[in-house]
């Protein structure tokens, strides 16, 4: 990885998984990490691992705006800046079919992992814009473009996050901003437990 020293970098979802070994990867090349993630006590335990001086825990759920430009407001009173951010949060249950879907919870999915990914771009932008650059990652997934029986919540949020990442990519690439998606494949994580076990 580049020299990260001295970069601020947001990941969200950083309480386990890929956001969790990303903000470890990131500190360890010398960035200053922003760890957001629901579990506050776990973001707390990582920042203390990695070190007060190298990571921020700030609880934040992202299906809400303004806890995510709070968060972002705070990694700029705390260090000035903001050079990345990961929108790397995402649920996967209730898995179900269809017709079988609770309408609630196929909402709340779609509100984490679509509207949370464009949560963190609207509040990362305007930062990235005045500052000249900055790089936007979202984390994807073969689900954007491939339905999978019982997804179809996290199948129609993946592909509008696809979306959205390419429509950034139009609006910003030409102003400094790089936007990006990762699509990381089959990954040992809890999420793939629960996949597994559904």
């Amino acid at each position: 990885m580049m020299d990260m020293k001295n970069k601020v970098v947001v990941v969200t979802g950083a309480s386990r998984g890929i956001g969790h070994a990303a903000a470890k990867r990131f500190a360890k090349a010398g960035a200053r990490v922003v760890l957001l993630a629901r579990n506050a006590e776990a973001i707390a335990d990582l920042s203390g691992e990695i070190g007060a001086e190298h990571a921020l825990a700030v609880p934040c759920d992202v299906a809400r705006f303004w806890e995510v430009e709070a968060a972002v407001g705070a990694a700029l009173e705390t260090w000035g800046r903001l050079d990345v951010i990961i929108n790397n949060a995402g649920v996967i249950e209730p898995v179900a079919h269809m017709a079988e879907a609770d309408p609630d919870a196929w909402g709340q999915t779609v509100d984490v992992n679509l509207k949370g990914t464009f949560h963190g771009m609207r509040a990362a932008l305007p930062v990235m814009v005045e500052a000249g650059g900055g790089t936007i990652l979202n984390v994807s997934s073969g689900a954007a473009t491939s339905p999978i029986e019982g997804w179809s919540h996290y199948c129609a949020a993946k592909a509008g996050a696809l979306m959205l990442t390419r429509q950034a990519h139009l609006e910003y690439g030409q102003r400094g901003i790089r936007v990006m998606g990762l699509s990381p494949g089959t990954v040992a994580t809890q999420m793939q437990k629960d996949i597994k076990a559904s």
